[in-house]
């Protein structure tokens, strides 16, 4: 099973993820969906402070979190719109 082995901030406002396979997704929190709000206090960070990671999902104490699964569906969709 793919797990997040590692997770850091680049930049400011991207993601740096490691999973358990050894692949690396950088991920920009700004290519987050404008419809889901439960992001909007990460969108309005010029820096995001450092993430957690339990392994299935990134998150930010008593802030929102990201599972794998959606990070995934996520590059998924952005590739297909590129």
């Amino acid at each position: 099973m793919l797990k997040i082995t590692r997770v850091d901030i680049i930049d400011g406002q991207t993601l740096d993820i490691e999973l358990s396979n050894g692949h690396l997704i950088l991920f920009d929190i700004r290519q987050l969906p404008e419809t889901d709000h439960i992001y909007d206090s990460l969108r309005d960070l010029e820096v995001l402070p450092r993430p957690s990671t339990d392994g299935r999902s990134v998150f930010w104490r008593d802030g929102p979190r990201l599972a794998l699964e959606e990070i995934l569906r996520w590059l998924t969709v952005q590739k297909n719109n590129e």
